[in-house]
């Protein structure tokens, strides 16, 4: 029997799962191979949706569900104690979980993730609300709505991080917010990035600045925020500036699953290296590694995750029956950009082609909350 581990039951993890099944349905049914999804947690959460719950606008409950209720029935799922994976050897094809047991795998699916690292900067977990935990975002719902004007800054504090386009969606929506509620006269909305601009990719870039500057959202870059007074409500940068807010939001510092670093497998900031192109792991040939937790220099978003799950499912079938050939990820990226409460625009973009954003329209906006909702029945079922 060829065993398939896929470590994370996230957006990644769970697509790659299901797409794996799938293709290995025949094998599957005799015997001939068995896939297992390990994870901690036993419920599933749509972290793109957690945006629009700190907005006040989708439900919390709307964005989980039971990881069970998603995963191919053919799938093995093991959670709790027993699905922590708190160790990954590779040299011996094997894992170790929270409850003490080891597991065997032939083939390996790295689908960690990324994690918050609120320790990098002093300050910060005390003073920061975040739409990146699901938890945190509940709390940030309560403190938009009490709030009534003041100097509102959106940082981000580090590169990369999950969902790279948030943060401007979250200053374009907020700004319609405060609109929306009458207290934007009296709100200043500052937004600091870690490298000169607001986005990394310079098409992006220029179009985002021109938006920014129309609704009167300010700028201040590069600002690397070094440490954060909650009692002065002041930031600072290592770039030698002060900034006071009266509301502090944006994307913690992060960092990959402690348990790649626990296992002496990924970089300094616990990324696994990859191969941009096969998605295999550097130095592995029967791991690949999927979504947030690569070191690939592209975007840190569910879209990617689904875009190299077709890459992985099929190299990791090619090497259990051969003569498929070898499929190669192009670097293919498509996140929706929320532009306010009722208007959207998109990027779509690989190794090759960068970026140019269409108007924001009332299309792209339904666009996005469609895909929000297909992606229960569809997406993470990997139906297409």
């Amino acid at each position: 029997m060829k065993r398939i581990a896929v470590v994370g039951g996230g957006i990644g993890g769970t697509i790659v799962a299901n797409r794996i099944a799938e293709k290995l349905r025949t094998e599957m049914k005799t015997g001939e191979v068995e896939v297992t999804v390990f994870d901690r947690s036993e419920k599933h959460v749509y972290q793109p949706g957690q945006l629009l719950v700190a907005l006040g606008m989708e439900d919390p409950s709307a964005i989980v569900k039971e990881e069970r209720e998603l995963l191919n029935p053919r799938v093995k799922f093991v959670y709790g104690s027993k699905g922590e994976v708190v160790r990954i050897d590779v040299s011996n094809h094997s894992i170790f979980t929270a409850d003490g047991a080891s597991h065997q795998y032939d083939y390996l699916v790295i689908a960690t993730g990324s994690h918050n690292d609120w320790n990098l900067v002093p300050g910060l977990r005390e003073t920061e609300f975040t739409a990146w935990d699901y938890e945190a975002s509940i709390k940030m719902r309560e403190a938009l709505f009490n709030f009534g004007g003041g100097t509102a800054v959106i940082n981000v504090a580090r590169l990369p991080h999950k969902c790279p386009v948030g943060p401007l969606e979250l200053a374009m929506l907020f700004d319609d917010l405060a609109r929306r509620k009458g207290v934007r006269e009296k709100t200043e909305i500052v937004y600091t990035y870690p490298i000169k601009g607001v986005f990394g990719i310079p098409s992006v870039n220029a179009a985002m600045l021109k938006f920014f500057e129309e609704r009167g959202i300010k700028v201040i870059s590069p600002f690397t925020v070094k440490t954060v007074d909650p009692q002065r409500k002041v930031l600072e940068s290592e770039e030698g500036e002060t900034l006071k807010f009266d509301l502090l939001m944006g994307v913690p510092p992060a960092m990959g699953a402690k348990v790649i670093g626990d296992s002496g497998i990924g970089d300094r900031r616990n990324w696994v290296p990859a191969d941009k192109f096969t998605l295999r792991m550097k130095d592995q040939s029967n791991v690949y590694v999927i979504g947030d937790a690569t070191d690939i220099p592209i975007s840190k978003a569910g879209s990617t995750a689904d875009f190299e799950s077709y890459i992985i499912a099929h190299n990791l079938v090619d090497d259990i029956r051969g003569n498929l050939g070898k499929r190669f990820y192009d670097g293919s990226v498509f996140c929706y950009v929320a532009m306010g409460q009722d208007k959207a625009t998109y990027v779509r973009f690989n190794y090759t082609t960068p970026p140019n954003l269409p108007p924001p329209s009332y299309v792209h906006w339904w666009g996005k909350l469609l895909y929000n909702r297909l992606y229960w029945t569809v997406t993470a079922k990997a139906v297409v």
